[in-house]
């Protein structure tokens, strides 16, 4: 549970941290829409190689209201493309009651050795937040060799 302040809070922290590591994108905003829901979308470009294009971390959450003036996570995609190696990993929870219902879990992962040729549509996965998300996305990046896609469990 967060509440606005928390969460406006939570943004600026995601920004500071990305661009401690030198990323560069626009100034985020926490939006909020028709339903009551908050949230956020942004993608976030890692300095290096520009060609073809530079490495990119896309943060994204909606969050839901709860009680009075507070807010839970509903949804989220945290993706990491790393167009120099071309691979890709991602962390999702969205759609949940497909998934709930075909799989019995909220959340899934995407992992491709081969940018745009997944072995997998969607693997098994567990739930993380967005720090852990970018820690584990900046732990891999440049970092030669495959990241590991052989070791999820696909959800078939």
């Amino acid at each position: 549970m967060a509440t606005l302040d928390q969460l406006r809070s939570h943004l600026g922290t995601l920004s500071a941290v990305l661009w401690n590591f030198g990323a560069s994108f626009p100034v985020p905003t926490l939006d909020e829409y028709d339903d009551g829901e908050l949230g956020f979308a942004f993608t976030a470009e890692l300095p290096g190689a520009s060609t073809p294009r530079a490495a990119t971390i896309g943060l994204a959450e909606i969050w839901r209201p709860r009680a009075a003036m507070s807010f839970r996570l509903a949804e989220y995609e945290y993706d990491f493309i790393e167009f120099p190696l071309e691979r890709r990993q991602a962390f999702h929870r969205h759609d949940e009651t497909h998934f709930l219902a075909e799989f019995g879990v909220a959340v899934h992962e995407h992992c491709e050795e081969q940018l745009g040729r997944p072995s997998c549509s969607h693997y098994f996965g567990l739930p993380l937040d967005a720090y852990e998300a970018i820690r584990r996305f900046t732990a891999r990046w440049g970092q030669p060799g495959p990241i590991g896609c052989a070791q999820l469990r696909c959800m078939a």
